[in-house]
């Protein structure tokens, strides 16, 4: 039997580099790397525009993806916004497509609850990036151009958001080890160093790499 593509799922802290890590590993593995497109490929599923999917992947059910109208921003498909309150139908869309993405090719994909979403299929490895705050606000600080305080603001807010989003498709902590193959400290051999030592584990898990 063939065995699976590889997938190395990215979940991530925010300004842990997790992104950055997950990208650069891609490039240097010489396989697919998804994020931000993601977001395209469900709106083509969902028939919701790609900025509305952008803007709402994270948002919990009773919030604003509930309160607002859908005519501006459903453009048919197979999805029908009577069916499903539409935090679900960004949701499995977002699924669907990366179950497509691990049947057909060698991929890292970062976020959205993948490391769940493929959970018990063989040849994956699920990573999360994580680093002090100190480490991270000073990342956001450099990338954003931010003082401390709105990096720290920043940081909270986006960490809660990701949780709570985990938490409600998973029913599983976010960041909680057991839930990953491998939880990595960024800050301790930076993202060169990183990214050097999952591609070692990626090359033993798939030695065609």
């Amino acid at each position: 039997m063939a065995k699976n593509p590889l997938i190395i799922t990215i979940g991530r802290e925010y300004g842990s580099g997790g992104r950055e890590i997950g990208r650069q590993l891609a490039e240097k593995l010489g396989i697919s790397f998804y994020d931000k497109e993601i977001i395209s490929l469900a709106a083509e599923k969902s028939g919701l525009s790609p900025e509305f999917i952008k803007s709402n992947e994270q948002r919990t059910s009773g919030g604003i993806v509930h309160s607002m109208g859908v005519s501006a921003h459903y453009q048919g498909g197979f999805f029908a916004p009577h069916h499903l309150p539409l935090s679900e139908t960004i949701f499995i869309s977002q699924a669907q497509v990366i179950r497509d993405i691990a049947a057909r090719e060698r991929a890292v994909i970062v976020g959205r609850c993948a490391d769940y979403i493929l959970e018990g299929r063989e040849n994956t490895i699920n990573v999360f990036i994580h680093a002090p705050i100190e480490a991270r606000v000073k990342r956001i600080m450099h990338l954003h151009n931010e003082d401390e305080a709105a990096a720290i603001k920043e940081i909270t807010r986006s960490d809660k958001e990701r949780g709570n989003h985990y938490f409600r498709y998973t029913d599983r902590k976010w960041g909680k080890a057991q839930n990953y193959d491998l939880c990595v400290n960024s800050s301790l051999l930076g993202i060169e160093g990183t990214v050097e030592m999952l591609m070692d584990v990626a090359k033993i898990e798939d030695r065609t790499l």
